[in-house]
């Protein structure tokens, strides 16, 4: 068996890397649907919409409860 050994953690900022210009940093997805509650697997489409009683409150839905919700005045987040 193999000895593990831990890296050293870095003391100052100077050793830390730093952030490239083409890094980007991605929202992680919902992994339930915000109107169901239907878990949503990694194969699952999501859908980002904007509830009508709330305009900076956005739900992550499955494909089911995003066609009921555009009915229901939920506008698509885009």
């Amino acid at each position: 068996m193999r000895q593990v050994h831990p890296l050293p953690a870095p003391t100052t900022t100077d050793e830390m890397p730093a952030m490239q210009s083409s890094d980007t940093v991605r929202s992680i997805d919902s992994g339930h649907c915000g109107l169901c509650g239907a878990k949503l697997s990694a194969r699952a489409l999501r859908y980002h919409v904007v509830s009508p009683q709330a305009c900076d409150a956005t739900l992550t839905v499955c494909h089911t409860c995003r066609k009921v919700a555009l009915g229901e005045g939920y506008r698509p987040a885009e």
